[in-house]
């Protein structure tokens, strides 16, 4: 059996009334359909969170390497800034 739909199928999805009159003013604000206006969503939103999550584990990898800052130094840094010679940044270790 072939696709014939160019590899797209149709989702549907309830949403609050409000937020539908919201994407409606926006697609034709910038003269575009709101299954264009959709698609955009949740592509931006899938992106979106898989960075967050690559972002995320590569923050616990570091914590687990040991490359983090203490509290102190970061504290002690940022009260350093408005002196006339600041601290260096921090450096993981610290």
């Amino acid at each position: 059996m072939s696709d014939k739909s160019g590899g797209k199928q149709v989702v549907s999805v309830q949403m609050p009334a409000d937020l539908v009159a919201a994407m409606d003013r926006y697609g034709e604000a910038i003269e575009r359909p709101r299954s264009w206006i959709m698609r955009q969503a949740v592509a931006s939103y899938l992106a979106y969170e898989a960075e967050k999550d690559r972002a995320t584990r590569r923050s616990l990898a570091d914590a687990d390497a040991g490359l983090t800052i203490s509290g102190e130094a970061v504290k002690a840094w940022a009260n350093s800034l408005d002196q006339d010679n600041p601290l260096p940044l921090p450096k993981p270790g610290q």
